[in-house]
């Protein structure tokens, strides 16, 4: 879970001016008219706009499927707007900008009242946006400090009044207040935002000191307790029930300072909680989540009026009932419900007496340690058990760490009883579990764990977090003696740089900052950690897991011993991500190599980390898979670090690691050989790695004088290096013997797998092989793989991909060592690209020989397969499949093109290639078009190559540069021979290009086309040599209609913007000709309307008007042959309206 480089809300921060500007400086122009009016209707999509422009939120506008959908009426245009500042910045803070005049409460009132008499948008009726905000602006309304009835400007009799159901009318009641009660109570049934609005009006009636005496709140609580309770044959949704609940925790939550409801408390407790008792009753409330989120919200209300007073037995029944049933909503199954109710039990435990919140506080800590298993260490008995957490609930331990976490922001629990806390906390910072599918259900539980500790550091003071035992805290990755504030931020720095969650790395780091900041020099290296470990740093995790990581176990050794431990648990080496596993096992390196630099004995370090990761491997079972792939990455990237730990030594020291490494090697590649595990791919990908980071110890115990190497450094050498180090291997002992036999072993299994990581990994770990075999053996090895290179394979799953990149591999070593394979290798290469036509064999042997050895020693024998695979244009049903061959060729010959560098002047076959690179880098698949882009760089003079790289692929000014590129000395003088053909030049690019101005996409075919018709507005030159190419091009692509046909599209889109005309070259005849040999018996609908269109274009130069208004035709001077042309072009239009197609013949019309 990587967050992106730059965030979304840094993007926002960064336009946010210019947003608000553009919408001040739209919004006078939108409501009014030019003459200062105010306009009735606004338009439909103009309001969309609007609201865009404060959402950030692209999303597709209304679709207007009737002309009077267009517009809409200036009101709900409004009332849109105010909603999304409502969203944005929140009602309470928007409604204050509303007009609070008491003379608007009829009018609205009246307003709405007509809109529910006209229901129906189309009817006259209103939007939910307008009912909404009417409903808010009323509720601001009647905070007017003055009677209702002083406001009423009418009398409703009581026969007249609205039957509401369950509501008992008092009498006396102002107009205002019989007309706004039955329009609030039906909106507070709404699924929408109406029940927020409405819940709001009503509180705001019924708590007003006039409606009070007049009974309204009595009225209301009596018909809002009979309006829960579910009656026989009366279907209520859950919104209903969630309306009615909102309206009560509404009136508790506004008398918190009043006696107001202190006697309704009773009768409200006793309904609620019975509902909550008598859950099969009443299954569609307690089934709606934010149904039971709002009776929450009521149970806090009345505990929180209960404690204010005095408690009666009666208030702590209420208030221990309360508590009980709030610990069991912390392991609810919906979150927001467990968010509800930690908050309620953090602000009731606030109002308690000390010994009754720290029986709170024990009742959560007792909830966190129920199904919690000790396990013990089999190989160390008297060690202390560990915790094993995998038969809790997920869900209730984010309840109960949510609860802890709000408890400590209101510094509920006293200081004395931190030592568990803290140790429940740095449990759920690292908690994780998995569904049944996989997934994580973990996250939460870290997430409120990190608010937990920022709230811990925030309220707690630094002597009183130092007084907190450390004894139980300590554990394997923590220094025996480190304060509680260490312990803890060592933790942090293992989450924000190993959590697979962003918001958990990034809540660390935020927790870490405050714990630090607050309390200062107790930490180790404190401020440069908070540097290191910075909020944004982390957002990245592979950033995170290895740049972080190492960065802060260089600032002290205890960081990194941590990240040690935890990268190979569940965040490292047993991650669900294969490319995060790689990750770890890269990060346990460096930090093991960073732990070993520092200490007094390097080699020593390297042995115990090494130790660390073969214990874990012997512990796995056989389908752990997962984990073996990392701890395989991991035990590589320790022996990767043995050529710098080990230095120049040559001691015991040395050999117990060497031994150590090979021993466990054997074990390995035996297991590897011999069982079958689940996901073989994995195996063979880290196994392949782990040979390959072997060569130090290999080369070690052949060579007592040799200097260590890294594996992945024989990948860089020449042959003839390669050979000196074969020479340097002065004995091989039978374990080695028996290394090199299971490693031949397993590559002839692995490198037939298709992935293009083991493929990789497969190809360097051959070359290791080769070091280390006799002469014989060798020979015996290539002659296998060169085999198995020329059979195809009937499997789907299994190819012989890595055998073409393992030969290309051991071929520089092949050649110093003067061998007879070389032939062999060449001769199995050539011949399988002869006989096997399939896309993806051939986009393996180019692969294979990307920036090899073997393609620059055989430059002339490969070439043709060069130029083969940048013309391979194969599509089948899956589509254009020849594109993945010249995607690959294109990088051959990047690579032979950087072999040579500008300095030299490479054979005349090389700069042989620049056309057909030309011509793809013009192409319309952006994957081919950006990799030639990349290889057309090469060959030009650094000034140009960086203005080319600097445009984008698909910009006007790219297609620009590639039409100058003939008339301009940009090139390397060694490719600039490729100019003496200025007509063959233009006709190789405008094949290419008219694909990307016809068949592209719709940015793409803009752009090209603008680009072309500006290099013909230059000068007539251009235009002559472009539309002589397209001329060319009809003739020499005849019957390709991948070429044709865009080009036939080109040459009338050029005729109708009024270029073709000035070419001083054309011949029209000639050219309706080649039209008519592109249309002759063709079934191809586009290509005969491509045709039409040419031959229109022609045709229409013959008219009266247009011959004289055209500027001078071409065919030189002579009208005579223009005039051919027309003729030639109207008997081919109405040769056409014949064709089968025209008539309807054989088309079904």
């Amino acid at each position: 879970m990587d967050a992106p480089e730059e965030d979304l809300d840094i993007k926002l921060q960064k336009i946010s001016s210019d947003l608000i500007a553009d919408f001040d400086k739209s919004l006078p122009h939108f409501l009014r008219k030019p003459d200062g009016a105010v306009r009735s209707r606004v338009r439909t999509r103009e309001t969309e706009r609007l609201i865009s422009a404060l959402t950030r939120r692209h999303s597709p506008s209304r679709t207007a499927t009737l002309r009077s959908d267009l517009l809409m009426p200036l009101p709900r245009a409004i009332c849109r707007l105010v909603y999304t500042f409502c969203k944005i910045r929140g009602e309470k803070v928007v409604v204050r900008f509303l007009s609070n005049e008491a003379k608007y409460l009829e009018v609205l009132l009246s307003a709405l009242e007509e809109a529910e008499r006209n229901q129906g948008v189309e009817a006259g009726g209103w939007t939910w946006e307008e009912r909404y905000v009417v409903l808010l602006w009323l509720s601001h309304l009647l905070l007017a400090p003055f009677d209702l009835a002083s406001i009423s400007s009418q009398e409703v009799e009581e026969e007249d009044l609205v039957a509401v159901e369950g509501l008992r009318w008092p009498g006396g009641l102002p107009s205002i207040t019989t007309r706004l009660l039955p329009v609030a109570i039906k909106y507070l049934a709404s699924p929408g935002k109406e029940r927020d609005a409405s819940k709001v009006l009503l509180v705001r009636i019924s708590m007003r000191r006039d409606m009070q005496g007049l009974g309204v709140l009595e009225a209301l609580v009596n018909w809002a307790l009979v309006a829960l309770k579910p009656r026989e044959g009366v279907e209520r949704t859950p919104y209903h029930y969630i309306g009615v609940l909102s309206f009560l925790a509404g009136i508790l939550v506004s008398s918190a300072d009043t006696s107001d409801m202190d006697r309704y408390l009773p009768s409200i407790f006793n309904t609620v909680h019975g509902i909550a008792a008598e859950e099969d009753k009443v299954g569609t409330m307690m089934s709606s989540a934010l149904a039971r989120k709002t009776m929450i919200k009521v149970l806090r209300a009345m505990a929180v009026l209960v404690l204010r007073n005095e408690q009666d037995m009666a208030g702590m029944e209420l208030v221990e009932t309360t508590i009980g049933f709030l610990l069991e909503s912390l392991a609810d199954n919906d979150t927001p419900v467990r968010f509800a109710a930690s908050k309620a039990l953090s602000i009731i435990t606030l109002k308690l007496d000390t010994e009754m919140a720290s029986q709170v506080v024990e009742a959560v800590l007792e909830s966190l340690n129920k199904n919690v298993l000790h396990a013990r260490n089999p190989e160390d008995p008297s060690a202390a058990p560990k915790k094993d957490l995998s038969m809790v609930d997920s869900l209730e331990w984010h309840g109960l760490m949510l609860t802890l976490s709000h408890l400590l922001y209101r510094r509920s629990p006293p200081a004395e009883n931190l030592a568990a806390i803290v140790h429940a906390l740095l449990m759920g910072l690292s908690f994780e579990r998995r569904s049944t599918s996989g997934s994580s259900t973990g996250a939460n539980v870290r997430d409120a764990a990190c608010f937990g500790i920022w709230s811990l550091a925030r309220r707690y003071t630094t002597p009183e977090l130092l007084a907190v035992p450390t004894a139980s805290l300590t554990t394997g990755h923590h220094r025996l003696g480190s304060s509680i504030l260490q312990i803890i931020a060592t933790d942090l720095v293992c989450a924000a740089c190993l959590d697979p969650s962003g918001n958990i790395r990034r809540g660390s780091s935020a927790a870490l900052q405050e714990l630090i900041g607050r309390h200062s020099d107790i930490v180790e290296k404190g401020i440069w950690v908070v540097q290191t470990v910075d909020y944004h740093a982390v957002a990245l995790r592979s950033r995170a897991v290895q740049d972080v990581a190492f960065g802060v176990t260089k600032l002290a050794g205890q960081y990194g011993e941590a990240i040690l431990d935890a990268l190979l648990g569940w965040r490292g080496v047993g991650d669900v991500d294969a490319a995060s596993r790689r990750n770890a096992g890269a990060s346990y390196g460096m930090i093991a190599a960073e732990l070993a630099s520092t200490a007094k004995d390097p080699l020593q370090s390297l042995t115990q980390s090494a130790s660390l990761v073969l214990d874990r491997i012997k512990a796995l079972e056989n389908r752990q898979v997962e984990e073996r792939h990392g701890l395989f990455f991991s035990f590589a990237a320790v022996l990767d670090a043995l050529p710098a730990a080990a230095g120049s030594r040559r001691d015991s020291t040395l050999e117990m690691f060497v031994q150590l490494s090979l021993d466990s090697l054997s074990v390995i590649l035996k297991d590897c050989d011999t069982k079958t595990y689940r996901k073989p791919e994995l195996i063979a990908e880290s196994a392949s790695q782990l040979i390959i980071a072997s060569f130090p110890a290999l080369q070690a115990s052949t060579s007592a004088t040799a200097d260590l190497l890294p594996g992945h450094s024989l990948k860089s050498k020449s042959g003839p290096d390669l050979a000196k180090l074969v020479e340097s291997v002065d004995v091989r002992s039978e374990k080695l013997s028996t290394i090199i036999a299971l490693i031949g072993s397993n590559l002839q299994k692995w490198l037939v797998w298709p992935d293009l990581d083991i493929i990789e990994a497969a190809s360097e770990a051959a070359v290791v092989l080769m070091m280390f075999c006799t002469n014989a053996e060798r020979d015996e090895a290539i002659g296998k793989w060169a085999e198995a290179s020329r059979a195809r394979q009937a499997s789907k799953t299994r190819t012989t991909s890595g055998h073409f990149s393992a030969l290309a591999a051991v071929y520089p070593l092949a050649s110093a060592l003067a061998l007879d394979d070389q032939s062999i290798i060449c001769g199995a290469i050539m011949e399988r690209w002869r006989t096997d036509k399939e896309t993806d064999t051939r986009a393996c042997i180019l692969q294979s020989l990307m920036g090899s050895e073997l393609l620059r020693q055989n430059m002339y024998i490969f070439i043709d397969i060069v130029v083969e695979g940048l013309e391979d244009y194969t599509t089948t049903a899956r589509g254009d499949v020849g594109s993945n061959v010249r995607y690959h060729a294109i990088r051959v010959t990047k690579s032979l093109w950087e072999a040579w560098g500008p300095e030299n002047e490479g054979p005349p076959v090389v700069s042989g290639l620049f056309l057909r690179i030309l011509l793809l880098a013009a192409e319309k698949l952006d994957r081919v078009r950006a990799q030639a882009q990349a290889a057309l760089a090469v060959v030009l003079k650094p000034t140009q190559a960086a203005a080319l790289q600097r445009s984008t692929f698909s910009s006007k000014s790219y297609f620009l540069f590639l039409l100058d590129l003939l008339q301009e000395d940009w090139l390397h003088p060694a490719i600039d021979e490729v100019k003496t053909d200025p007509a063959k030049w233009m006709a190789v690019l405008m094949s290419g290009l008219v694909s990307s101005a016809d068949t592209g996409n719709e940015e793409l075919v803009i752009s090209t086309r603008a680009a072309l018709c500006d290099f013909c507005e230059r000068s007539a030159a251009n235009t002559d040599a472009v539309c002589g190419a397209l001329a060319r091009n009809l003739r020499a692509w005849q019957g390709i209609d991948r070429v044709l046909v865009p080009t036939l599209e080109v040459v009338a889109f050029l005729f109708h913007v009024g270029i073709f005309q000035q070419c001083s070259t054309a011949n029209y005849k000639s050219l309706c000709l080649q039209v008519q040999k592109a249309c002759y018996k063709t079934g191809n609908v586009r290509k005969i309307e491509a045709c039409i269109r040419v031959y229109g274009a022609i045709a229409e130069l013959g008219r009266g008007g247009a011959a004289a208004a055209a500027p001078p035709a071409g065919n030189g001077s002579d009208p005579r042959k223009e005039e051919e042309g027309v003729r030639e072009a109207r008997a081919r239009l109405g040769a056409l309206m014949f064709h089968p197609l025209a008539a309807g013949q054989g088309c079904g019309c």
